[in-house]
C-alpha cells in the first residue's frame, strides 16, 4: 500500500511541476514574442514596372487591359487602353482591404464590405467614400515605367479641392498644391 500511494504521489507531484513549467513557460514565450515583435511587409513607394510594350493592348471591342502582376507584391494593378497606362492602388478606401478584378463583370471588388469600382477606380457600389488611388507612372531614360504611389501616405482629410481647378488638391501639411490623379501614361502608337 505504501508502494501505491509513493507511485500516487509521484503522479500527482509530476502533474503539479508540469503543469507550472507549461504556464511559466507560456508566459515566458508570450513575452519575449513581445519583445520581438513582427515586422509587417511593406511595398517599396518606388518601382519599376518594366517597358509598356510588355503589357497587352486592348484588342477587338476590349476597352482595358487589367494586368495583375504587382497586385500581391506592391497591391497596383496596370491597366492598359488605347491611349496609354494607368495604375489603381489595390487598397479599399473603405477601411483598406484588396479587392480583386473581376473581368467578367469589368469591376473590382472589396471581399471584405462589397464595395465596387470600375475600371477608372470610381465607386460604383458599396461603403467606399473615395475612388481608388492612382499612382503616378512615369518613364526613365531607359523607357522602362517608373511607379509611383509615394503620395498615398497624404491623409486624404488634409487634402481639398481648389475652387479654381477640381483637378487639383491643396495639402494643408506640406503647404503646397497636388495634382490630384488621374496620373496617365501616354503611350505612342
Amino acid at each position: 500500500m505504501a508502494e501505491e500511494n509513493l507511485s500516487r504521489r509521484r503522479f500527482f507531484n509530476f502533474v503539479g511541476w508540469g503543469s507550472m513549467l507549461a504556464l511559466f513557460g507560456g508566459v515566458g514565450g508570450a513575452a519575449a514574442k513581445f519583445f520581438y515583435p513582427g515586422v509587417l511587409y511593406e511595398p517599396r513607394s518606388t518601382f519599376n514596372a518594366g517597358k509598356p510594350d510588355e503589357y497587352v493592348a486592348p484588342t477587338g471591342s476590349e476597352t482595358v487591359v487589367v494586368d495583375e502582376r504587382w497586385k500581391k507584391n506592391q497591391r497596383v494593378w496596370l491597366l492598359r487602353n488605347k491611349n496609354g497606362m494607368y495604375g489603381l492602388v489595390g487598397v479599399c478606401t473603405h477601411l483598406g482591404c484588396t479587392p480583386n478584378w473581376f473581368p467578367s463583370e469589368h469591376v473590382f471588388k472589396c471581399p471584405c464590405h462589397g464595395s465596387v469600382y470600375n475600371v477608372e477606380g470610381e465607386v460604383i457600389g458599396g461603403p467606399a467614400p473615395e475612388p481608388l488611388y492612382r499612382p503616378k507612372l512615369s518613364l526613365s531614360p531607359d523607357g522602362s515605367m517608373i511607379v509611383t504611389t509615394g503620395l498615398l501616405g497624404i491623409r486624404r482629410s488634409n487634402l481639398q479641392t481648389t475652387k479654381k481647378h477640381k483637378d487639383v488638391y491643396w495639402h494643408e501639411d506640406e503647404k503646397q498644391a497636388l495634382v490630384k490623379p488621374p496620373f496617365f501614361l501616354p503611350l505612342q502608337s
